[in-house]
């Protein structure tokens, strides 16, 4: 009669060499350290309140939980901490790591108001359509804040056109001028925004404004077509690891 399989204790390291689950431990770890450190801090705000000033690293993860260590700096010097966050539940297996850390990685990144776990790192320059916003946008601000002498001389050709009395052009040049600036101000406040809540790295981040403020809805459209993008990706690996758990 054969006995009776070993029943796995659940925390318990699993069965095989030692060395399978150091080398699985250390690919995790390395992974997390080199490619996720958004999701480290994410990990340390969310589920611990904490927020870390530098040197994020996961220094440990077993079937329970993992360990992350950082640092805060503060007036008094630098403290250097560890924090622990528990699985709930534990892992059966280190084999789970991948889809446990994306799921709280997830769930993390919701809870703190973003929406996406990896930030957008993507700049898309403007096409010719945007070309005769932006030069239109520069050319009345020339004449309208830079140099308004050629719109207020009175033997300016622009003050030569008139309707019932009234100089035409210039009215309408900065009447057009000042619209097209608050809303330009406004898709760019926008834009400021989504390209927060997407986490894009400031540079790019300053550079997606200020073509919004130079060309308006244009600049809206591109990162709006990154924004789908992004959350087609992130739905596909929500369903993957819901469909696993």
């Amino acid at each position: 009669m054969s006995e009776p399989e070993p029943v796995p204790v659940v925390g318990a390291r699993p069965s095989g060499p030692p060395s399978n689950w150091e080398a699985m431990k250390q690919r995790i770890l390395s992974h997390m350290n080199k490619d996720h450190q958004v999701s480290l801090k994410d990990y340390l705000l969310f589920y611990k309140g904490i927020t870390p000033t530098r040197n994020i690293e996961m220094r440990d993860i077993t079937l329970e939980y993992i360990t992350i260590g950082y640092e805060i700096v503060h007036n008094r010097g630098i403290d250097q901490l560890e924090a622990k966050i528990e699985f709930n539940p534990p892992m059966k297996s280190l084999a789970d790591g991948r889809d446990v850390l994306v799921g709280m990685a997830m769930q993390a990144s919701e809870g703190l108001g973003y929406a996406t776990v990896t930030p957008v790192d993507k700049f898309i320059l403007p096409t010719w359509r945007s070309i005769p916003i932006m030069v239109l946008v520069l050319v009345s601000t020339y004449y309208v804040y830079w140099n308004p002498t050629a719109i207020n001389d009175s033997e300016s050709v622009l003050r030569k056109y008139k309707v019932y009395g009234i100089e035409i052009v210039p009215l309408l040049m900065k009447a057009g001028y000042w619209a097209g600036i608050v809303f330009h101000a406004i898709e760019t406040l926008t834009l400021y925004i989504w390209t927060g809540m997407y986490r894009v790295p400031m540079l790019k981040r300053t550079a997606w404004c200020i073509c919004a403020f130079l060309e308006g809805f244009p600049a809206i459209g591109r990162f709006r077509t990154l924004m789908e993008e992004n959350d087609k990706s992130s739905e596909n690996t929500k369903k993957t690891v819901e469909k696993k758990e």
